[in-house]
């Protein structure tokens, strides 16, 4: 057995994870820097290109590599793996690409840019046929473009600023519009919407349905909060404690994520707020616990196994067609769900709520 050191031969093609060991950085900033993307420093910039010569770095070497051979694995990209929405995805998408001969490789941003650049790049690397991604910043999946400008890539649940890959989302805005006509017909008239961050597609997309039904339904802007932070029950908990403390002539709160709804819950129970006799909740998405929950929520439901078969297909199609985005159009896909009415939703109290608050 060669016990010696080991040593890099002619023949090693340099990676970038080469570069960030070679320049001390990491994967996402040398993707970055490379990509030419903005909010990196020329100092930055300048090191990580220095090394990408010494090293022999070569962008397309990878692509070419993909276009010689196909490994029958597709990459997968989520931001939580908690979330049952995701984790039920990935397994209809395993489902459909293992019935066409390809594994899926499953990997977990965590929500983080960083995390994310680096999970792709490695993707990329390791030869993966494709990749199906739910973005966690505007920029997406412009790394995997830096490395190989061909490969087929599928977006998939959230949409990013790249013009170049498909897309299947749901129609989030249309949801949205729904809870509110909904509420309205109950007779709500100041309705608090509690989202995540405002640079997501997601978000963006369900807060323009929330603000157009609004104006359509003719509500006071100042009767109906929008609170815009993070999809994470400690956000859904802050949220509804200022709605509680800052907003007392709301009647129901629309928590546009699973996350949230859980602080929401907390926060109105530990308040003494029962729901929906004081206050209307509505949530978005449809985890199997709200039909259990105590009352069981109403939501607007996204076709979540429609969604998951159509984007397999897409990125089978990609592979198959073996030249990814570069000659083709990109293909937008948007679904609409369906408003799911339980229990958590009533016509709103007479008089003032009563809120038990330490």
């Amino acid at each position: 057995m060669w016990r010696g050191r080991r040593r890099r031969y002619r023949f090693h093609v340099a990676t970038l994870k080469d570069i960030a060991q070679e320049t001390g950085l990491g994967l996402g900033t040398v993707s970055r820097a490379l990509s030419g993307a903005p909010k990196v420093s020329p100092a930055t910039r300048r090191k990580v290109e220095e090394a990408a010569k010494r090293l022999g770095y070569q962008t397309n070497a990878l692509a070419r590599a993909l276009r010689q051979s196909q490994s029958k694995a597709v990459g997968l990209v989520i931001p939580d793996i908690e979330n049952e929405f995701y984790t039920s995805g990935a397994a209809i998408l395993q489902d459909v690409f293992a019935r066409e001969g390809y594994r899926l490789v499953l990997c977990c941003s965590n929500s983080d840019p960083e995390t994310d650049a680096e999970l792709l790049a490695s993707l990329v690397e390791r030869r993966v046929d494709g990749i199906a991604h739910t973005p966690c910043s505007p920029q997406g999946a412009q790394v995997i473009r830096t490395l190989s400008p061909t490969l087929p890539i599928v977006e998939y649940a959230r949409r990013s600023e790249l013009d170049s890959v498909d897309s299947v989302t749901g129609d989030e805005q249309r949801g949205s519009a729904e809870i509110v006509d909904h509420l309205v017909g109950l007779g709500h008239t100041s309705i608090a919407m509690i989202t995540g961050p405002k640079d997501l597609s997601t978000t963006q997309a369900r807060l323009a349905g929330f603000d157009d039904a609004c104006r359509r339904q003719r509500l006071r802007r100042r009767d109906c909060p929008r609170l815009v932070g993070a999809y994470d029950a400690e956000w859904g908990r802050e949220a509804t404690l200022r709605i509680l403390r800052d907003h007392p002539g709301v009647t129901a709160i629309y928590a546009s994520s699973s996350r949230i709804v859980l602080g929401v819950l907390e926060t109105l129970r530990e308040a003494g707020v029962s729901i929906p006799d004081d206050m209307s909740v509505v949530g978005f998405l449809n985890p199997r616990w709200y039909g259990v929950a105590s009352p069981p929520l109403t939501t607007y439901e996204l076709p979540l196994k429609e969604m998951g078969d159509i984007a397999a297909r897409l990125l089978l199609q990609r592979i198959g067609a073996g030249s990814g985005q570069s000659s083709h159009e990109r293909r937008s896909v948007r679904i609409e769900g369906r408003l799911v009415v339980r229990q958590s939703t009533s016509r709103p109290r007479v008089g003032p709520v009563p809120r038990r608050m330490a």
